[in-house]
């Protein structure tokens, strides 16, 4: 079976994703563009005898070297050469969306062009003349209405007579009308490239003029490597630059710009009939976007969805603790009292255990963050937000890197790349790690189960799900702290305007949901499954040995004259031992004096410390502690155990979860920001960072306003 290669280019919220998935289903892999953090997805379907590779490039408005996703995508289409560029636009708003697909012909690549999102095209007044606009332009053009997969045969039957040859996809070269002028310029400099340099590495030397006299900076670096005299190249390039200037009266690249989008408007002007009308997205966006009500709407959607995580999630997280509970007790009696019987219950089940205890709640979290995505409302609370954040130096534009540190700092960090200014994307790198990552969650949800009491606030409000928010809220303040002192210090500057466009607002459809839902279910299941579980063994390894340490009594002789109540005391008093002298009990000791005044003792600073490679693993080095720390005639979970603790109080709980908050990052987000930033100097600083705001804000709340609130 033969391959071949299709590729996928369109604007954000062009709903180029949507009709990926639809083409290709489950046959998908993600990674990242070799060098970069920008993602790379790939997927396959079939047509007859063909194997097709569909790459979804980078969402991006051209293809000007502005940001690496623009760059990215137009290396693709050139040096891995696909049979088609599949141009996905959003129909209702054509004339922004043909920018790129002008950028595609000047490129010289077959393009077949999707009209995605007909029916909002429809409700805001827009008649396309779909078959005048394809002969016009010189290649199909397919109407489609993606999440619906309305169009979806047309486009696979668009693609097998262009992948077998029947159709030809070149645009007409009259659809571009440049000035004489450019024209002229753009010959000449092409001549001079031609003549100049044998090896232009499959880049057309038309386009690579145009590029170049508009100021690409990358295509400059490139032609300054192949040609042979660089310096004449630059002073042919600047007279024609200069002419442009004498005679047009602008800047080449204006100049150019304005051609395009003339090109745009003579394509449009008989093939789109306007009768603009006011449609549902509009009379919602007048609440949601208000100047006064947008913010407080955006605060009761989160609170609403911090409560709902809470308590939704109970019943299923009982069942699973149940489970685990019960697999524990089944499984012990045949494993008899060595070692494999410890590592089994209480070092992998009390371990891996522990942490899967929570699954429920970080399912139903994305299950409710894909629904605000796919409806439409994440880029008005990004509208929203762009208020809240200019006064702090930045932007709407960091809200979503924010927001993605949310599920995790990794790609939250990796998503700052979006943002071009260099400061801007420094300050939201140092605020990303301060939002509280789904991993924390596991924490939150021990600690608030254990001692945050069933109570109604205003009659209706769960205090469970009250301090949860709030835990989140400090770590907002966190970041909004981070940003003030680093700006007023380091990183001073104004906000770069923040301009995004707002798709129109649609019933997310349970597909996609369920697909969001089930992969982030799998990530966390699987790392459950390796690094919590590597983890897990490591940490009972450090627990367990040496497995004979100098003890203070003769437990042994003490217990044969015990009675059974005495001999249970005595029991757990040697396991407590053991544990405080084990190689992690020793370690939790050299680290005390410093957790001591913030309420914590030894066994909570090794977990801390765990925490660091995994933030779950806080979780699953609490089960093992209490599960090798003590010996009782029934298995008790973690929660009941961390209860019983006279070591914690809801001050202590509180804490201990403030800390978690705020201290550094992951292991795995240290290299991301190395390559974010392009030193470690900036990890560096943020580990230092984090652990004095953990310590410090901990401290505040140990010693000073939790006695006052919680009394």
């Amino acid at each position: 079976m033969r391959e071949v290669k299709i590729a996928l280019a369109g604007n954000p919220n062009a709903g180029k994703t949507t009709i990926f998935n639809a083409l290709t289903g489950a046959k998908q892999k993600v990674g990242n563009y070799p060098g970069v953090t920008v993602e790379r997805k790939e997927g396959f379907f079939k047509i007859g005898n063909l194997r097709v590779r569909v790459i979804d490039l980078p969402g991006t408005y051209s293809l000007t070297s502005y940001s690496p996703e623009e760059v990215i995508a137009r290396k693709v289409i050139v040096e891995e050469k696909p049979e088609v560029v599949v141009d996905i636009v959003d129909a209702s708003n054509l004339e922004r969306n043909l920018y790129l697909t002008v950028q595609l012909f000047e490129l010289g690549v077959p393009v077949i062009l999707v009209l995605n999102m007909m029916d909002d095209a429809k409700k805001k007044g827009f008649e396309i003349d779909v078959e005048k606009l394809s002969r016009k332009l010189g290649i199909p053009v397919v109407p489609m209405v993606g999440h619906k997969k309305i169009g979806l045969e047309e486009l696979f039957s668009v693609l097998e007579k262009v992948l077998k040859h029947e159709i030809v996809p070149f645009p007409r070269e009259e659809v571009l009308f440049y000035p004489p002028e450019i024209k002229k310029s753009v010959k000449k400099i092409e001549g001079y490239i031609l003549s100049q340099s044998e090896d232009l590495d499959s880049y057309p030397a038309r386009w690579l003029a145009l590029k170049a006299l508009e100021g690409d900076e990358e295509v400059l670096r490139f032609l300054k490597e192949k040609l042979k005299d660089p310096e004449d190249f630059e002073k042919v390039l600047r007279d024609c630059r200069n002419e442009i200037r004498n005679l047009l009266g602008d800047e080449p690249e204006s100049v150019l710009a304005e051609a395009r989008y003339l090109s745009i408007q003579e394509v449009l002007k008989d093939t789109v009939q306007k009768s603009p009308r006011k449609t549902l997205t509009d009379y919602i966006d007048a609440i949601v976007c208000h100047r006064i009500l947008g913010i407080p709407i955006f605060i009761l959607v989160m609170a609403l969805l911090f409560q709902a995580v809470y308590a939704w999630s109970a019943p299923f997280m009982e069942a699973i603790d149940s489970f685990f509970a019960w697999l524990g007790e089944t499984i012990a009696p045949y494993l008899g009292h060595g070692m494999l019987k410890s590592l089994l219950v209480d070092g992998i089940i009390g371990g891996v255990g522990g942490v899967l205890v929570f699954l429920p709640q970080i399912v139903i979290l994305f299950f409710l963050i894909s629904l605000l995505e796919d409806s439409g409302y994440m880029p008005r609370a990004a509208f929203v937000i762009d208020r809240l954040l200019k006064p702090l130096g930045l932007n709407g534009k960091s809200f979503v890197p924010l927001l993605s540190s949310f599920a995790c700092n990794i790609p939250g960090i990796m998503a700052t790349r979006t943002i071009e200014n260099y400061r801007q994307r420094l300050l939201t790198i140092l605020a990303a790690p301060f939002m509280s990552c789904s991993a924390r969650l596991p924490i939150y949800t021990l600690l608030i189960g254990a001692f945050i009491p069933e109570r109604k606030l205003f009659g209706f409000w769960n205090l469970k799900g009250a301090v949860l928010l709030a835990i989140y809220l400090v770590g907002i303040l966190a970041a909004i702290l981070t940003i003030l002192v680093f700006r007023a210090f380091t990183l001073r500057g104004e906000p770069t305007p923040f301009l995004m466009e707002l798709p129109p607002y649609r019933f997310p459809t349970l597909k996609s949901v369920l697909i969001h839902m089930w992969n982030r279910a799998v990530l966390y299941v699987r790392k459950a499954g390796t690094v919590i579980l590597a983890i897990s063994i490591v940490m009972w390894t450090l627990f367990t040995f040496p497995q004979n340490p100098p003890l203070s009594k003769d437990y042994e002789a003490l217990k044969a004259k015990a009675s059974p109540e005495e001999r249970l005391q005595l029991e757990n008093e040697e396991a407590a031992e053991r544990l405080a002298k084990s190689y992690a009990g020793r370690f939790g000791k050299l680290i005390e004096p410093v957790i001591r005044p913030l309420g914590f003792d030894w066994r909570i600073g090794i977990a801390l410390t765990s925490a660091f490679a995994a933030k779950e693993v806080l979780v699953a080095t609490l089960g093992q502690i209490y599960a090798l720390g003590e010996v009782s005639e029934e298995e008790v979970s973690l929660l009941e155990s961390i209860r019983k603790d006279p070591l914690f109080t809801p001050i202590t709980a509180i804490g201990l979860m403030l800390f978690s908050l705020l201290m550094v990052p992951c292991m795995a987000t240290l290299p991301v920001i190395k390559m974010e930033t392009g030193s470690w100097r900036w990890p560096l600083i943020i580990v230092c960072w984090t652990l004095s705001v953990a310590w410090v804000v901990t401290f505040i709340w140990v010693r000073l306003l939790g006695p006052l609130i919680w009394g």
